[in-house]
């Protein structure tokens, strides 16, 4: 805590420093997490130099956390962007942006002529605008005809995607922010916002003040979360499952149902209920490592309270079975009744700016409208109204683990990735960048150098926050607007315009003839009609005048807050984003009985620890952006790998020694920090910090080279959060020393 607020005493100060010599204030909205907190971005002499809240925005209400004071910082930087580059030789040479865009194009249609769409393949971040991802994604499905479309969704939240899809129909979050203001019980599982999504921690801590709200937090780590709860339920990684069906065993036994709500909106209750008894809390206990009296002690809490929301994240969306985490929340809301009512609703957090946005014009697998693309009349809106004949959508998309498996058989030729960073932030990295090596790769971002552009055979340099006008959807289905500030630095463009010139040489300039983003704004508006996600009745005017919208919002209509309320789905086949067991014809939730399958890795005797890896309030993402913010830093300079004292006793390791942590796929070298914050038995390391930029030493750190290829086989998101490691210290030698594996007792072992 004291540290937190150290930081934000030093960004009030320098913020309100830089107050002191601004020109004008143009309003926006933050681009690091998906909280879409409003602020406004000081410009003195045509340059960014300050950054201030704005005090009328309805998410943050005046306040900003540590990255936002210093987003200005990224706007004029050494290292951004401004040439395309070339690989000749070896080496990346200045070209012409005909010259750039030429073989691009070039490039795609080889790749189409000799294997057909398979042979391309596009993967984007989550730091792009509605309008930008509507637009590669109609590139590569209406143009290029390829499945071989993915987002960092698929690293983030696709199993959130999978599992509001499997409970509700579609991927529309239930639930909004001001739930967290009046809910009289908020459970935090497998999330931090304390460090990741602040302002919407401070709405928690003001609801506990004022309200009496309670705090439960089911957490592996000591988070300062865990550490404010009422109740923690500090369970062991990868044990999500029998927690939930412990939970919803004792609500059932107790009677603590809404037996009427039951009936009448969902389907599957007694599947559910039969799969539960085999998690009586005894037994949970031993699976989780939490006490019997704790897990009664939450159900309680949760069934007795009038009201609950359930914030979850990375927690549940990389670690084990996260799909059927996600449907298990969703049914804990179900069968209480606690969905759809203020202050009651699973909540998932998003971790990028527009990654909601993503999603909604189909970064998950979907089409725009939330679609189903097996959907014949589905897949004919889209296709009649793009103009194109309906063979070329495909039915399916290969998502990145996928692709890159299809790039070590030689059927993916080429790959663009464009504002995403996957040789920090893809699992398995020895893999992954094994693959990054092999395909013609073009890289699209405002940094130069930045660690994917190492494979880079065509570097696009593209304009960023504050740079373009758009729309970014936050957590809470809220429609924002991002605006342009700034000129973007030296020749670097637009996404939208890279995208619509790519077309052009592709000779599909038609269906790019956008003047700006409002344009494209308007088409994908229509394509919403009528859907889940209707935005008919939006537009950037609106957003500017309300400061975000809350979608639904059809023409003639209004935003809607929260989902649900009468307690019908959309899960009638003919309006699902998908086909499976889900579908029901009155439009009834659907109660999953998942199985439980144990991790399949866990510690042993060579590799004694749990692994686990996130986030850290100083950095975001792979610190494309963060890194080059001096203040933060400072904060936070270098990877390491938390250790709980009692572990580190046994290994004879001490605060700041270097240590190798190794599992089956790889190495890092990293400072040991020793904290409670671990249990025993366990380690975290964040995964933030790569190993190939240039200015980074090439010291190996990244937390990825440690993670493996399990994926999800619902979403295919891969897992971070439930791995096995060891610990290797530094024994004297000849040459400096060397790393000598230490057992769980501290011995070491040949």
């Amino acid at each position: 805590m004291a540290l937190s607020e150290l930081q934000h005493g030093i960004a009030n100060l320098f913020h309100e420093r830089e107050d002191l010599a601004v020109d004008r204030w143009v309003a926006t909205t933050c681009g690091y997490c998906g909280t879409g907190c409003g602020l406004y971005l000081g410009i003195k002499g045509g340059r960014a130099v300050a950054v201030k809240a704005d005090p009328a925005a309805p998410v943050n209400k005046g306040h900003l956390c540590l990255k936002g004071l210093y987003e200005w910082k990224i706007l004029d930087h050494p290292e951004r962007a401004t040439v395309p580059l070339r690989r000749r030789n070896g080496a990346m040479e200045p070209v012409t942006w005909e010259a750039a865009l030429a073989e691009v194009a070039r490039r795609f249609r080889e790749g189409l002529a000799t294997g057909g769409p398979e042979a391309v393949g596009i993967y984007h971040g989550g730091q792009l605008t509605l309008e930008e991802y509507y637009a590669i994604h109609k590139l590569a499905k209406g143009v290029l005809g390829t499945p071989n479309i993915d987002a960092n969704t698929r690293l983030c939240m696709a199993s959130t995607v999978s599992g509001h899809i499997r409970s509700f129909g579609v991927d529309a979050p239930p639930g909004c922010y001001e739930d967290l203001d009046v809910s009289g019980l908020i459970f935090i599982f497998g999330a931090n916002p304390a460090e990741m999504h602040p302002q919407l921690w401070q709405r928690i801590l003001r609801n506990r003040k004022l309200n009496g709200a309670r705090i439960m937090v089911a957490d592996p780590r000591l988070t300062l979360p865990a550490r404010a709860a009422d109740l923690h339920l500090r369970l062991r990684c990868g044990s999500n499952i029998p927690l939930l069906y412990s939970l919803i065993n004792v609500l059932i036994k107790e009677d603590m149902l809404d037996k009427d709500f039951i009936r009448r909106s969902t389907v599957g209750f007694e599947e559910l209920a039969e799969a539960a008894a085999a998690f009586p809390p005894e037994r949970a206990a031993n699976l989780t490592g939490v006490p019997a009296a704790d897990i009664v002690a939450a159900a309680r809490l949760f069934g007795r309270s009038p009201s609950a929301v359930t914030v979850f994240c990375q927690g549940v969306n990389q670690s084990c079975q996260a799909v059927d985490t996600v449907t298990l929340i969703n049914s804990l809301h179900l069968v209480t009744g606690k969905i759809g009512k203020p202050g009651s609703a699973p909540l998932s957090l998003t971790g990028q700016a527009s990654s909601m946005s993503m999603r909604e014009i189909g970064g998950g697998g979907s089409l725009p409208g939330f679609r189903n693309p097996e959907n014949p009349e589905h897949r004919r809106q889209v296709a009649d109204y793009w103009g194109i004949q309906v063979e070329k959508l495909p039915r399916r998309i290969n998502d990145i683990n996928h692709m890159l498996e299809m790039i070590e058989d030689g059927k993916l030729k080429v790959l663009w990735v464009i504002g995403t960073n996957p040789a920090v932030s893809l699992p398995d990295l020895g893999f992954s960048r094994r693959q990054l090596e092999k395909v013609f790769l073009i890289v699209q971002d405002i940094f130069y150098p930045m660690e994917t552009a190492a494979y880079a055979d065509i570097f696009l340099p593209a304009a960023g926050w504050g740079e373009k006008t758009g729309v970014v959807t936050n957590s809470e289905r809220r429609l924002n607007l991002v605006c342009r500030a700034v000129a973007p630095p030296g020749d670097a463009w637009e996404d939208l315009a890279i995208v619509a010139r790519v077309a052009r040489y592709l000779g599909a300039e038609e269906l790019f003839a956008w003047k700006g983003p409002e344009d494209a704004f308007r088409e994908l508006r229509e394509l919403t009609r009528g859907r889940p996600n209707d935005i008919t009745g939006v537009d950037y005017a609106l957003l500017e005048r309300k400061g975000g919208v809350q979608w639904p919002c059809p023409e003639g209509g209004r935003e809607t807050p929260r989902l649900y309320s009468d307690g019908v789905f959309p899960t009638r086949p003919e309006e699902a984003q998908g086909y499976g067991a889900f579908n029901n014809p009155e439009g009834r939730a659907r109660l999953w009985a998942v199985p439980y399958v144990p991790p399949p890795e866990v510690p042993d005797e060579e590799f004694p620890f749990w692994l686990n890896t996130g986030r850290i309030i100083e950095h975001y993402h792979t610190r494309t952006k963060t890194k080059r913010i001096p203040e933060l830093q400072a904060l936070a300079p270098e990877a390491y790998v938390e250790i709980n004292p009692r572990d580190a006793a046994r290994l004879q390791v001490v605060e700041g020694e270097m240590v190798r942590v190794v599992t089956r796929r790889g190495w890092v070298e990293v400072p040991a920090r020793l904290t409670e914050v671990v249990a025993p038995g366990e380690v975290f390391i964040p995964f933030h910090f790569g190993d190939l930029d240039p200015g980074e030493g090439r010291k190996r750190r990244a937390a990825n080279l440690l993670t493996g290829r399990f994926v999800d086989p619902l979403s295919g998101q891969p897992w971070a959060k439930a791995g096995a490691c060891r610990i290797e210290k530094r024994v004297p030698g000849n040459g400096g020393g060397q790393y000598r594996s230490m057992g769980p007792e501290g011995r070491g072992k040949n």
